[in-house]
């Protein structure tokens, strides 16, 4: 019988493509020229001719199979013309000379300078595995400052999955992008997919018709056809009239066009009609006139917004609501993923936080909120389950400051979140307990806190109230006699602080970017109550309420009336103190009555999905 044995050499593939390699340099054995064009150094255009073995292309590639395989002339002449390429004079030499030689190795180094002739190359000649790897290379590249550009090589090549990237980091910084050239060089299909698209995060409306009519301009006589178009696709609703009317209707490219004029003219109208008189329209009229109305992603508005807290029965919600302050009128907002009960509230640069709860199975959590993107988190636990605590932001870190829970007289802990890390840790302790804690900061490093704290006397709940200032950057305390009096939501507080009312309500933090010693004049231990003076006396009769501020002014939301857990009324007023007016004011109702929520003032709700109440 034969005896056999199969050898094979590992390096021999490698070493024979190697050596083809070589020789291609070399022009031994060539057979095939690949003709492209560049310009000389006298700024002439000439032909670059890159000669190969038609073997190895065909063997590496289906588009050089039927090319070279009879069916062509390139196949008699052996010279196949390299023409039509995304830039004028075709792609850089050397790019085309690294992929060449790639389809003889199956190595090549891509980088940032040459990706896009590589890509461009890899799928005129059906390379797939190297347009992937381009794809890819992108994909890990991608930044604001080159995601407009991606993106539309990813169209153009249909890389779904940079494309898909390249979409959302788009959507969610619109606002930015649209400030970059390179937006303006977007064909006008493009631009209007981008106008179209309902997740777009801008800041304003305005800003939106500001870049149609800079894109429009950067060619007039050949995009002035498309502005009609363009500006239909503006949420014009979401302009304030005086705009409309000063800045909106006098530009040229809108006084010429009657159809975008009589567009202004409804905006202006729209602003004057209610929703009530709307859904007396048709259905069609109203699903229109809605669409338009609704503010984009990321549209700044000025939004009191209501987190948690306990409705009647006792039960612990977790439905969020806001109050939009220039429209008078109150929206759903994503629910929180805990029930939430004495919990605090604070907000960096990018996010709503919420901490802690009376709930024991709750008392640990962080949630945050990102108004961009309209949505709910969880982060790192507290280190100690808590409630009544104070939360307030510094440098865009979050200090807690003192608290109780449920078994427990109280806490002295201090401790800070720090976002990027996503971790908590202990400080130095508080000389006291401090539990029921309202929080002021000044100049990014003083905190000054109102407490109770417990003492021996007579007292009937055996609680001390005390006003202390915390330096973050020393870590020491020093007692004061009062808050600074720097505005109406430090005199309201102060006018309150004796009272049940203010120490079972929960007050959002608020930050001054006054110096501290400007800060310090500002403490008194004579404090006006004038500024209650027109607001109802049974508003400061109830407890659980939440308290917020919007610039000088001041809003008292919700509560309960009666202390016994059986009887307990909960409300759902809410009142506006004005300081241009100097007055209370009666608000709409909450659409559900709650107590123990928290709440503040932020620009940045996203209010796609707002639902709508019927007041």
């Amino acid at each position: 019988m034969e005896e056999a044995e199969d050898f094979t050499t590992s390096s021999h593939c490698t070493e024979l493509s190697r050596r083809q390699n070589d020789q291609r340099k070399q022009g031994l054995f060539c057979d095939v020229t690949l003709a492209f064009s560049s310009r000389a150094a006298t700024g002439n255009v000439q032909s670059c001719p890159f000669s190969a073995h038609g073997s190895v292309l065909a063997a590496a590639t289906d588009y050089f199979t039927p090319l070279l395989g009879g069916q062509f002339s390139e196949s008699l002449s052996g010279r196949v013309e390299m023409k039509e390429w995304s830039a004028e004079l075709g792609p850089d030499p050397e790019t085309v000379e690294r992929v060449i030689q790639y389809m003889y190795t199956g190595e090549i180094r891509v980088s940032t300078c040459n990706v896009h002739e590589v890509l461009e190359l890899a799928d005129r000649f059906l390379l797939l595995h190297l347009k992937e790897f381009c794809g890819e290379f992108l994909k890990k590249k991608l930044s604001l400052a080159n995601c407009v550009a991606a993106h539309s090589l990813a169209h153009m090549y249909t890389l779904d999955q940079l494309a898909l990237r390249a979409a959302d980091m788009i959507r969610r910084n619109f606002h930015k992008v649209i400030q970059d050239e390179e937006f303006y060089t977007l064909p006008f299909h493009l631009v209007r997919d981008w106008l179209s698209d309902a997740e777009i995060t801008v800041d304003a409306e305005e800003v939106l018709f500001e870049a149609v009519v800079k894109w429009v301009q950067r060619n007039t006589e050949q995009r002035g056809r498309y502005f009609e178009e363009l500006f239909r696709l503006l949420r014009l609703p979401q302009i304030k009239p005086t705009c409309l009317t000063r800045v909106v209707k006098n530009e040229a490219l809108v006084a010429a066009n009657e159809a975008c004029l009589r567009l202004v003219s409804d905006a202006v109208e729209g602003h004057a009609i209610r929703c009530e008189n709307l859904k007396s329209a048709d259905l069609e009229f109203w699903s229109s006139y809605m669409a338009s109305f609704q503010p984009r992603f990321g549209q700044n508005m000025d939004v009191i917004m209501v987190v948690g807290g306990v409705s009647e029965g006792g039960d612990y919600l977790s439905e969020c609501v806001g109050y939009f302050i220039y429209e008078d009128r109150w929206v759903n907002l994503p629910h929180i993923n805990n029930h939430l009960d004495g919990h605090a509230i604070a907000t960096t640069e990018s996010h709503i936080y919420v901490a802690g709860s009376m709930e024991p199975g709750f008392a640990k959590t962080v949630e945050r909120y990102n108004p961009n993107r309209n949505t709910w988190e969880q982060v790192s636990n507290l280190t100690t389950r808590k409630h009544s605590f104070g939360l307030t932001c510094i440098k865009d870190i979050l200090y807690s400051i003192g608290g109780h829970g449920n078994f427990s007289p109280g806490f002295k802990d201090v401790s800070v979140y720090e976002p990027e890390p996503d971790k908590w840790h202990n400080l130095e302790s508080a000389p006291k307990i401090l539990r029921d804690v309202k929080a002021v900061s000044v100049e990014g490093r003083y905190v000054y806190v109102m407490a109770r704290t417990p003492v021996d006397t007579d007292n009937e709940d055996g609680l001390k109230t005390v006003t202390t200032r915390y330096d973050t950057e020393s870590r020491q305390w020093q007692d004061v006699d009062s808050l600074p009096l720097i505005d109406n939501y430090c005199v309201f507080q102060m006018a309150v602080a004796s009272t049940n009312f203010y120490h079972t309500a929960s007050f959002c933090p608020k930050s001054y970017t006054v110096r501290d010693e400007a800060a310090k004049q500002k403490i008194s231990a004579h404090i006006s109550d004038e500024i209650l003076e027109s607001l109802p006396p049974e508003v400061t009769s109830v407890e659980g309420a939440a308290i917020c501020h919007f610039d000088e002014d001041v809003f008292v939301i919700g509560g309960w009336k009666n202390s016994d857990d059986v009887d307990k009324q909960y409300r759902k007023e809410a009142y506006h103190y004005c300081a241009d007016r100097k007055r209370w004011m009666l608000l709409p109702p909450m659409p559900q009555p709650r107590c123990r929520a928290t709440f503040l003032k932020d620009q940045r709700v996203r209010c796609v999905s707002c639902v709508f109440f019927s007041m």
